[in-house]
């Protein structure tokens, strides 16, 4: 039968108290409360019906965005830049988070309790599915919170820098005539043309440089139960460190492919290399401003949610009483 630790793990997550200072280890597993909203109006189920048409959407975006990334190339691209292309990165590190958070949601509701003598395949799925267990030396918890925070933020970044870089500097119209643009920089703008090259363009760019930032939103707010993350130091360094690695990924596929993934990371269009690294400390710059807002959106839902919320659930689903283990 399952252990005393993963009954813990996989059990109702218990009452919501705000999280302490920095350095103070949170009362509740994060695992668990990616499996709990934090309002009354979503329950369990609610929940995971709602990660389950989120999960399906995003799949079945997914290869309508590759089909659009592909045709917005120009003759001679190679089809391999997309995957040097940052909206393809956070659109897949997005895609992989709700993928988690759906079967976790889903195993922690139904099969809480899963036996580990049995070795049938199906036991052997939803082990994989169920939250992972959380041990007092396992650093599982800190990994997770830097994915979920990069996730989130890369999505944020993603939506920022197309319309706030991209589009002003004359990157991001849709092309007049069916004229075909290149890897980030081709998206849209002008009002009068937006939605005159038919609905599948237009959809596309929203949901690529728009709808996945809403969406993010909509997750942070309403659909978990996560704290604030601690330690902050060490999410700004994980973003800081990937973002930078980013730079270097993008400037592989510049020798590689012979395109940047945006204009100023191509020493052809910006001239001057004092102002192109201007711009790649402004785009790692970018990462902890963004975090700053993450947080703060996290701590105006832990309030709301404290005053408005759901009640206190401090029993499990079988009415006993169970302390704050992890």
């Amino acid at each position: 039968m399952s252990t005393g630790n993963e009954a813990t793990e996989r059990s109702s997550l218990l009452g919501r108290d705000l999280p302490r200072p920095n350095g103070v280890v949170q009362d509740h597993p994060i695992f668990l409360r990616v499996c709990h909203a934090p309002w009354g109006f979503i329950n369990q189920t609610t929940l995971v019906v709602l990660r389950g048409l989120i999960l399906i959407y995003l799949t079945v975006l997914a290869p309508m965005l590759l089909d659009y990334k592909l045709y917005k190339r120009q003759d001679g691209d190679s089809p391999w830049r997309i995957a040097f292309q940052f909206s393809t990165i956070a659109f897949i590190l997005l895609w992989l988070y709700h993928l988690l958070a759906f079967c976790w949601s889903y195993t922690h509701l139904y099969y809480p309790d899963i036996d580990e003598e049995h070795n049938t395949w199906e036991s052997v799925l939803l082990r994989k599915m169920s939250p992972p267990e959380q041990t007092i030396t396992s650093r599982n918890r800190l990994y997770f919170s830097l994915y979920y925070t990069v996730s989130h933020v890369f999505a944020f970044m993603n939506t920022f820098i197309f319309w706030a870089f991209v589009v002003p500097k004359g990157h991001g119209e849709l092309p007049k005539e069916r004229q075909r643009g290149s890897g980030d920089d081709a998206g849209s703008l002008e009002a009068g043309d937006f939605f005159s090259h038919g609905w599948f363009e237009p959809f596309c760019v929203l949901n690529l440089w728009g709808y996945t930032s809403l969406l993010a939103l909509f997750e942070i707010m309403f659909l978990n139960s996560i704290k604030r993350q601690i330690p902050v130091h060490t999410h700004i360094i994980g973003l800081v460190v990937l973002l930078c690695a980013y730079l270097g990924w993008a400037a592989f596929g510049k020798l590689f492919i012979g395109r940047a993934p945006y204009f100023w990371l191509d020493p052809e269009v910006v001239r001057y290399r004092e102002l192109m690294f201007a711009y790649c400390a402004l785009f790692v710059a970018l990462g902890p401003a963004f975090f700053a807002f993450m947080y703060g959106l996290i701590s105006l839902r832990e309030e709301l949610a404290e005053k408005y919320g759901s009640p206190s659930q401090d029993a499990t689903p079988d009415g006993s009483q169970q302390g704050d283990q992890e």
